[in-house]
């Protein structure tokens, strides 16, 4: 499984000292607006990192947004505000078999995880009465064999192409949600 992790630590009108001042008088309610506004930045950031990954990978977009989970972790801070803002990315490796594979008896196969590189498992085959799934022999008998997976949807992330516009689209949509959190919750009070 691959992990990428986004912490949001800023300055000035959006940082979190900021809201916390704002909303001291309601308990709680700063790291609940931290939260808000870090889970609409982490599935913006999915979808901005989609437009990215999904013409260098050989990659649906709908098997990469399954496959990439968010999760949002908000520190505690003094008086209940909030510390601090992590957003974790997560996923399971995809296998091979969601790369198209050509399949061939007597060259094993081969597949495109990323455009234009063409990996190779010379000894692979596929078994299709076990969910069609590639598998290698890990060693010269029959058995065992071992299902082959490529890299997860996080790890497509760390790509500097990607994480680029990923961090810059985070902190846009998290200071906008920020804002916008602050005025619901004191609207409402």
């Amino acid at each position: 499984m691959g992990i990428v992790d986004v912490s949001v630590n800023e300055s000035g009108l959006n940082s979190l000292d900021y809201v916390n001042t704002i909303l001291f008088s309601f308990p709680g309610k700063a790291k609940l607006a931290a939260k808000r506004a870090a889970k609409r930045a982490g599935n913006a950031g999915r979808t901005e990192a989609k437009k990215y990954v999904v013409p260098k990978y050989n990659i649906k977009p709908r098997q990469f947004t399954s496959n990439t989970r968010i999760k949002v972790d908000v520190g505690n801070g003094s008086y209940g505000g909030a510390a601090g803002v992590k957003i974790t990315y997560s996923g399971s490796r995809l296998a091979v078999l969601e790369f198209q594979p050509e399949i061939s008896e007597s060259a094993g196969v081969t597949y495109e995880a990323k455009r234009g590189v063409i990996e190779k498992l010379p000894h692979a085959f596929d078994v299709t009465k076990y969910g069609g799934h590639v598998f290698q022999r890990t060693g010269k008998s029959r058995f065992p064999i071992q299902k082959q997976v490529d890299r997860a949807t996080p790890h497509m992330l760390k790509d500097p192409e990607v994480a680029d516009p990923l961090g810059k689209k985070i902190m846009q949509v998290f200071n906008d949600r920020l804002q916008q959190e602050i005025k619901y919750i004191l609207g409402k009070m």
